[in-house]
């Protein structure tokens, strides 16, 4: 009863000399979660942090969005990431 990787989402990074990866992980019992993504580019690593924001509208499905955020100035626009 362990869980194991079942898909992984990758997209370009801001400055597009990395990716930004997502990993969805399932276990025996059918329950699937998304881990929280990771910037994997040196440049980006150092000047964003990924927030995310939960939703659930009822009575549709919960999702998460996530964004990326500049971490020197975390009030300036964040940009959502296409995961």
């Amino acid at each position: 009863m362990s869980w194991e990787v079942i898909n992984t989402k990758k997209i370009k990074c801001l400055c597009g000399k990395g990716t930004i990866t997502q990993e969805t992980i399932g276990d025996d019992w059918n329950r699937i979660e998304d881990k929280e993504p990771v910037i994997q580019c040196e440049e980006c690593s150092k000047k964003y942090k990924i927030e995310s924001k939960f939703m659930n509208p009822k009575p549709h499905h919960e999702y998460t969005i996530y964004y990326c955020v500049d971490k020197e100035n975390p009030n300036s626009e964040k940009i959502k990431l296409d995961l």
